[in-house]
């Protein structure tokens, strides 16, 4: 079968994928980079604080990214400083994302973040393919100009570096799913007694498995209903996750339903990738009865966050430009501030906080009458 080339969809891969990916469709054509998907995986490890992840070390996650996309890498360095660094057109960095300037972490998160090194006069330039958005701002893919003195405030501590060249192009994208029983995973999360720090974990967890999965079915050419459904489900349990998180840092009460949700996406991952089995979602929001002076003062702290509203009869938040799960969260709690009311953690899902009239439900349930 005639593979017909891809362009690369940065979406899809976590921030050291991508630029693996980046490097493939460089050295074999447009269109590599999925292959990189063919392999869906839940293997949790052993994490920090009792806490298992499906985050790969980064030794190990090169190594198997670069055998999967045709890439070989000829030398390994850990390099204690910039003027270290040898660049070129396979030079892949891997660094603290709180010293580099041109991601949203910068000065604010630590985490291992990849990029590419190219000579410029005498400079260099980066390259880094990665898209996100966080609550810090969007991440967005690019080229930087940086000079010897910015290189060296990105690298304080160094970096680990790779020089990477192109292999055996990728014969094929059979796939391989290797998926590990997920009780004693959830269960952790479930019971861990630091609720803060089990809730911030699952939100990385549930956006790596999130975008895993849309990478698979990607590679896999897997466009059917049944796959659709079940990866809006990730993306539904990821987001609802994540406002748990922002709750229980904040001293609020969780919604314990999200642990029941992980358990059900990780079993039906042995399903919806075989399309032996469909997966639907019902719309949780009510429509039914909601006052006017109600809708209206949602809406008004909608258009106060995203600086502007729906339209007279639009219901569905997704389509506002602005919108994210990070701005959804700023809704709720303003939402809660303007009219006094506190969201019971039971209503805390996507289903309903990306729709006004569930944000309207939310609020009669939660007593507010304006």
């Amino acid at each position: 079968m005639v593979m017909v080339p891809e362009p690369l969809d940065h979406r899809l891969f976590d921030c050291v994928q991508v630029n693996l990916a980046e490097l493939a469709d460089r050295l074999h054509g447009e269109g590599t980079h999925l292959a990189l998907g063919r392999v869906l995986r839940f293997w949790p490890r052993p994490g920090a604080d009792g806490i298992p992840t499906v985050e790969p070390l980064v030794d190990s996650q090169v190594a198997e990214s670069a055998g999967l996309l045709g890439l070989r890498v000829t030398r390994r360095a850990r390099i204690a400083s910039a003027d270290e660094l040898e660049p070129g057109p396979g030079c892949y960095v891997v660094a603290d994302a709180y010293h580099l300037p041109w991601v949203p972490y910068h000065r604010k998160q630590h985490l291992e973040h990849s990029f590419l090194v190219e000579p410029a006069g005498d400079g260099v330039t980066v390259v880094d393919g990665y898209h996100n958005d966080t609550q810090w701002g969007a991440a967005r893919p690019g080229r930087w100009t940086l000079d010897h003195a910015e290189l060296a405030e990105a690298l304080p501590g160094g970096a680990l570096t790779f020089a990477i060249v192109a292999g055996d192009r990728p014969a094929g994208r059979a796939p391989l799913v290797e998926l590990a029983d997920a009780h004693a995973y959830v269960a952790t999360y479930a019971d861990h007694p630091d609720r803060v720090r089990a809730l911030q974990g699952l939100t990385l967890q549930t956006w790596l498995l999130t975008r895993s999965r849309r990478l698979h079915a990607a590679a896999m050419g897997l466009d059917t209903e049944a796959v659709h459904a079940h990866l809006a489900e990730w993306d539904a349990l990821a987001k609802q996750v994540y406002l748990a998180s922002r709750r229980v840092t904040a001293g609020r009460d969780e919604p314990r339903s999200v642990f029941g949700r992980l358990a059900d996406c990780l079993a039906a991952d042995h399903t919806a990738f075989e399309g032996t089995a469909g997966t639907t979602t019902e719309s949780t929001v009510d429509t039914i009865g909601v006052p006017p002076e109600v809708r209206e003062s949602v809406a008004a702290v909608i258009r106060t966050v995203l600086g502007t509203g729906p339209a007279e009869g639009d219901h569905a938040l997704g389509d506002i430009p602005g919108f994210s799960s990070f701005r959804m969260m700023e809704i709720v709690e303003r939402i809660e501030s303007d009219l006094g009311v506190e969201f019971a953690a039971e209503d805390l899902v996507p289903e309903k906080l990306t729709h006004v009239d569930g944000l309207c439900r939310a609020v009669l349930d939660a007593g507010g009458t304006r």
